[in-house]
């Protein structure tokens, strides 16, 4: 499966040094898993790669150092804001959790409290930082335990799917999770109290989402089953399956993989649930009364007509029920060309993000340009008075061009207004002010809403290479 506990904390021999690190596996008490915290994606993959690099020494040194370099490496963090990282890391020693909610034997709660480490230093390229006693002595030698890939950690787009993982990854090889109840399980995934108290937002939102981000990107397959009580839903577990080998991380793949007549019957079952939105009630009814092959003709004609590729269809269960009554038919062929289907659902799709991704980006230059412009306007007024003669120095030639091609919408006093000048500042300013950091575009995106990174992780999966992923002042 990978290294031995033993092996955690080894990948570099000297400070700055890093081994090539083929698999690197974090053994995390099950009580830290099972733990009740409201942590970014952020916290909780720094506070995995500590624990990890820390691991072998953590009875032995009062306090570890790391790399910040090395660091953003274990966490697969591209960007260049280490403000970002310094204010992660504040948060984990002033972010308070609760562990051992969850005793495997009894069932009962047992409760301790701690901040995740105890104290933090960034000094030039080098952070150090301990645990308090208690936690080490919690955290080291396990006896209940998950192990967590960091390479797999680091593909992950939101707390809640990073949170899923690693409530999950602790019953590999079993057929499934335990039950937790809903209550219980929405502290475990950093759902804030008295956020998404309707189950339907809370699934829609957060459960899908992370369910979404847990079978494309881990090596884990799982599907969710509930326990009601009435018509409210109070207790979920996960079945899980082992991700087939030859399908690579970063494909999504269905939670019902697998071959034979059951598999494609409870798949059946899954997308009727989760796509038409039918009750369990009503997905029985239909498998007796109709043939699976006669209900997946009607998936596909209901994907393939005009209304629900134009987002038109309000009531989706009630289309699909009358699909299958009346007998809908795809077009003849005379009056449909010849199309792969998927392709132009694919593609409808895809517009749709680009189209939002647009909007997204449209923002970014907004937050951009006045972070620099602010930057700018808040200097000295002695440090200002230099650091636009400098500039102007600098973009002199455009200067001139621009003088010269629009004398009769500029003066010298006024071309600093011109489009092309004012690009110039910002890549100027950039350069140029230390005090000046700015997020990139992925940084910025993860502090957006939940929509918003919904669309950049979607287009992003389906088209990696799209220019609208990066942007160059």
């Amino acid at each position: 499966m990978g290294q031995n506990v033993t092996d955690m904390g080894s990948n570099e021999t000297t400070v700055g040094r890093p081994k090539k690190m083929v698999k690197a596996e974090l053994k995390k008490h099950a009580a830290i898993i099972h733990c009740s915290n409201s942590l970014t994606l952020l916290q909780r993959k720094i506070s995995n790669a500590l624990l990890y690099h820390a691991y072998k020494e953590l009875m032995q040194k009062e306090e570890h150092e790391i790399t910040v370099k090395q660091l953003c490496r274990l966490i697969g963090y591209h960007g260049n804001n280490h403000a970002a990282i310094k204010e992660a890391l504040k948060g984990l020693i002033t972010t308070v959790i609760e562990w051992n909610l969850i005793n495997d034997v009894t069932g009962t709660e047992n409760w301790t409290a701690s901040s995740i480490i105890a104290s933090v230093s960034l000094e030039g390229p080098l952070c150090y930082y301990a645990y308090s006693p208690r936690m080490k002595q919690l955290l080291h030698t396990p006896s209940m335990f998950g192990k967590i890939d960091l390479v797999i950690q680091s593909h992950f787009r939101s707390s809640y799917g990073l949170a899923l993982y690693e409530n999950c990854i602790r019953y590999r090889g079993l057929p499934n999770t335990k039950w937790f109840d809903m209550a219980m399980f929405k502290k475990l995934m950093g759902v804030t109290a008295g956020l998404y108290d309707v189950f339907r937002d809370f699934k829609r939102r957060v459960l899908d989402k992370a369910i979404d981000e847990v079978n494309m990107y881990s090596d884990l397959v799982i599907t969710p089953e509930y326990v009601k009580e009435g018509r409210k839903v109070v207790k979920v577990r996960f079945g899980l399956k082992e991700r087939p080998k030859k399908i690579r991380l970063g494909t999504k793949i269905a939670a019902e993989t697998g071959a034979g007549p059951s598999t494609t019957g409870e798949a059946l079952k899954s997308s009727l649930k989760r796509h038409f939105g039918l009750s369990e009630m009503q997905v029985r009814q239909l498998l007796q009364d109709y043939e699976a092959s006669f209900i997946q003709d009607k998936i596909k004609v209901i994907e393939a007509s005009k209304p629900y590729r134009d987002g038109k269809v309000q009531n989706i269960a009630g289309y699909f029920i009358s699909a299958l009554k009346e007998d809908y038919q795809l077009p003849s062929p005379k009056t449909l060309p010849m199309t792969n289907l998927d392709e132009v659902k694919q593609e409808i799709e895809l517009g749709a993000l680009r189209r939002d991704m647009e909007s997204l980006r449209q923002e970014y230059q907004l937050y951009r340009e006045r972070a620099i412009y602010q930057a700018i306007e808040t200097l000295p007024n002695k440090a200002k008075y230099d650091f636009m003669q400098q500039f102007r120095a600098y973009a002199e030639p455009a200067i001139k061009g621009v003088l010269q091609l629009q004398r009769n919408k500029y003066t010298p006093e006024t071309v600093i207004e011109s489009p092309q000048i004012k690009a110039l500042l910002r890549q100027f300013a950039i350069r140029e002010l230390d005090r000046l950091t700015l997020y990139s575009l992925e940084e910025y995106v993860a502090e957006c809403a939940e929509e918003q990174q919904d669309v950049w992780q979607k287009l992003k999966a389906c088209d990696p290479d799209n220019e609208l992923l990066r942007v160059s002042e």
